[in-house]
């Protein structure tokens, strides 16, 4: 069982992340277009917004790819290194880039147009969600990095 753990999350990984690939290539532009025309008052938010969640994808992608290199460093029993520090590090980062980047969006929409509750709840939601991961990033960061020191002293004294 346990030799088949890492395989699972693996595959749902990536299978999430291509869930999410093929919504931003296939669903949101249609969903913009549609909402172009049911709203032609705000059709020159269409690119500008798009532009900016698929600016949101960047460091999302990143992350994935870094959480599957940490799980890629448990499966060969080499979680405990500097290397998964570094991984943990730059989950943390693209999660919090990800916060100010929805926050930033929020405040330009708030200002340019009346944000729907709809709208801004997926926004709060989005944001809250990626600074949960990024503080938990780094609380496991922290947390790798106590053990390697602890390691590195029981090393050193026996």
């Amino acid at each position: 069982m346990k030799r088949m753990s890492i395989p699972l999350f693996q595959i749902g990984v990536l299978f999430i992340t291509l869930c999410i690939l093929l919504l931003c290539v296939f669903w949101l532009p249609d969903t913009a277009a549609f909402f172009a025309e049911d709203a032609p008052e705000y059709a020159y938010l269409r690119y500008p917004l798009l532009f900016g969640i698929y600016l949101t994808v960047l460091p999302f992608l990143f992350a994935i790819v870094e959480g599957l290199k940490l799980s890629r460093r448990v499966a060969i029993n080499d979680a405990f290194s500097l290397k998964s520090v570094n991984h943990l590090k730059n989950i943390k980062r693209s999660a919090f880039l990800i916060t100010v980047m929805y926050f930033i969006g929020f405040l330009v929409l708030m200002q340019l147009v009346d944000l729907s509750p709809g709208i801004g709840l997926l926004g709060i939601l989005i944001m809250l969600a990626s600074m949960m991961i990024g503080l938990i990033a780094g609380i496991l960061e922290e947390l790798l990095r106590k053990a390697l020191e602890i390691k590195e002293e029981n090393d050193l004294t026996v």
